[in-house]
């Protein structure tokens, strides 16, 4: 029979582990609990054991009773009456240490009742609430992708599940935290119909965006596949999917949507790129450099990379891409004793820039040298150790050396967590960790890209909206789209103006201003197609194509374009362009001015600015 006070401590303990479920973390709880079994194991063992054996002898009888008596305090059942005869019961707080076990009991056992039923409770309400609204799969359980997720529900009220065999249970604890669930299922694991079932993905029914995050690449890569059959099967259109995906580099190709099967959106990404990008747009060389009031750069840029792993190479390629600017040379040296540069064998981009490699690391004695003799013509400085301590180390030696050696240059450290910054006027450092940052938003990072996109598609006379037309670009494309859309920003800067004088109408500039930004749009279109492995194409190849295209072989393909071997007519000075456009006129009979191409890059950005404002203001509207 349950004692009032025994009905007293069941209450009490059941309202303590309903509290303590709600309001603490899941391991502390799961802590507590093992520490108040093993409390309730000691405490039952001494009282009992001890009990049933002065009260009824050393014998097996006993020692059976002791232990169902242990086993049912954790049904709220006491044995006191049979048991209290013992001397240990006459000891000052042997009756309170006694309770202190059973309320332990009660406690373990409502926790457990309610972790378990409230888990199941919590989540069919979640999984039916995720059954609505735009939904984001993401696929990996880590830092980046809960920071990613938690972003998106909170920002973007967007339904968010987490795919992954196993988490630690402090993700666990945040994706609760979130509204979201994290699937470990199966069918979940393999991405197969079942679970789009599960998660209401029909034709036409709900927008899904899988963000493939976990930290292989190789695993985004098999997951988007997988997934990607099941929505073909299950008829879901790919107008309704986006992927975002780590590390699945040129793959990311065939699972764009090209008038079949696929995905409506890609954008693939290694952290170490996406890192770059998002460092170099928030500091980019054209605010290292001078511009007179043409347009035209009146300073070099020169910058150092210190260390030359994966995000060395990143931090390289987008310096190459954001820093051509008519006037200028560019020039980076690297320092690295071990550096990766064998990528770069024969690469293109080698042969077009003065990219120059030491066999030093950033403490030595020669880097320092080499800067005390160019520290008058060094714009930045980045460090890219892989380590963020090394980076600090280096950083706070050059910020020591640079106040007896000025001028100071900008230095930045890039990690995988984020990246900080100092100059001669903000010594401090600054951390930026890219989930929680628009870097890794879709919709924001290629909303500029989808309006330059839908500008060439009104010139083209086949417009319909920009994101259909965006759905239907090759992944090439974008790309190029998204590198123009970055580089906008240097072209307001180096004219000295802003996006409000642009759409107040002064733009476009005068004639001579036009020209240099003109050129300056050559150079860092050049510089994408060099970066991405094209390289220029001879005039023997050109003549070649040109007696090919004449006999009809390849009918619509183009001319100074080879893909299949990365070739690339148009990559030649700027005063070449004007024969190669004549050549190509008197051959095709189609007036073709590659020089005016870049000029109408120069041309339309108001109409890019209206487009992206109009598309902001529907976004809020709607």
């Amino acid at each position: 029979m349950i004692s009032s006070l025994a009905m007293m401590l069941l209450v009490a303990a059941c309202f303590l582990a309903a509290i303590l479920n709600l309001a603490v973390d899941s391991s502390f709880r799961r802590q507590l609990t093992r520490f108040a079994l093993v409390a309730v194991m000691v405490i039952g063992s001494v009282f009992y054991g001890y009990g049933y054996a002065y009260c009824q002898g050393m014998n097996l009888i006993s020692l059976i009773r002791a232990l169902m008596a242990l086993c049912r305090m954790f049904g709220g059942i006491n044995d006191l009456a049979a048991v209290q005869a013992a001397p240990v019961f006459a000891l000052p707080g042997a009756l309170t240490v006694f309770w202190l076990g059973h309320f332990l009991a009660f406690y373990v056992m409502a926790s457990t009742a309610i972790a378990t039923l409230g888990e199941r409770l919590l989540r069919h309400i979640r999984v039916t609430r995720l059954r609505r609204g735009s939904l984001l799969l993401i696929y990996g359980v880590n830092a980046h992708s809960v920071a990613y997720g938690r972003r998106m529900a909170r920002e973007k009220h967007r339904s968010v599940v987490f795919v992954d065999a196993s988490s630690e249970p402090a993700w666990d604890s945040a994706i609760k935290g979130m509204g979201a669930i994290c699937e470990k299922s199966a069918d979940a694991l393999q991405a197969d119909r079942q679970f789009l079932h599960r998660l209401n993905m029909r034709p036409g029914s709900r927008s899904m965006e899988l963000a493939a995050l976990h930290a292989d690449g190789r695993r985004n890569l098999d997951y988007a596949r997988k997934l990607l059959d099941a929505l073909a099967q299950t008829g879901v259109n790919p107008s309704q999917t986006r992927l975002l995906a780590s590390g699945i580099g040129e793959e990311a190709a065939a699972l764009q949507a090209l008038g079949g099967n696929g995905y409506g959106s890609v954008y693939a990404f290694d952290d170490d790129e996406l890192m770059a990008r998002f460092m170099v747009r928030h500091h980019p060389p054209c605010r290292q450099l001078s511009f007179n009031d043409k347009g035209m750069a009146t300073s070099d840029y020169h910058a150092v990379i210190v260390g030359f792993g994966r995000m060395g190479r990143a931090v390289l390629n987008q310096l190459v891409m954001n820093g051509q600017f008519h006037g200028s040379h560019f020039q980076v040296d690297i320092f690295d004793p071990g550096a990766q540069n064998g990528f770069l064998h024969g690469h293109p981009m080698m042969q077009h820039y003065a990219i120059r490699f030491h066999g030093l690391n950033g403490m030595s004695d020669g880097f320092y040298a080499f800067l005390e003799e160019n520290r008058n013509h060094i714009q930045t400085i980045i460090l890219c150790t892989g380590s963020r301590e090394r980076n600090h180390e280096i950083a706070d030696d050059l910020a020591a050396w640079f106040l007896w050696n000025q001028p100071m240059p900008l230095i930045l450290q890039a990690t995988m967590e984020g990246y900080y910054f100092m100059d001669e006027n903000r010594m401090e450092h600054e951390n930026l960790c890219f989930p929680d940052n628009e870097s890794l938003d879709l919709e924001e990072m290629d909303i500029m890209a989808m309006a330059i996109n839908h500008i060439y598609a009104l010139e083209r006379g086949n417009a319909t909206s920009p994101r259909e037309e965006w759905q239907g670009l090759d992944y090439f494309s974008r790309r190029s789209s998204r590198a123009c859309a970055d580089f906008y920003p240097a072209m307001l800067w180096a004219c000295g103006k802003t996006e409000d004088d642009a759409l107040k109408g002064d733009w476009p500039p005068d004639a001579e201003t036009l020209e240099n930004l003109s050129q300056t749009e050559h150079l860092r279109w050049s510089a994408f197609q060099l970066v991405s492995g094209y390289a220029p194409m001879s005039d023997a190849v050109w003549e070649s194509r040109a007696k090919a295209y004449q006999r009809g072989d390849n009918a619509g393909f183009r001319i100074g374009r080879d893909p299949e071997n990365r070739l690339q007519a148009c990559l030649r000075p700027w005063d070449a362009l004007d024969e190669l456009s004549r050549r190509e006129t008197e051959l095709t009979g189609r007036p073709v001015d590659y020089k005016q191409m870049d000029r109408n890059n120069v041309l339309m950005l108001p109409s890019v600015l209206r487009l992206l404002n109009k598309e902001n203001e529907e976004s809020v509207h709607g």
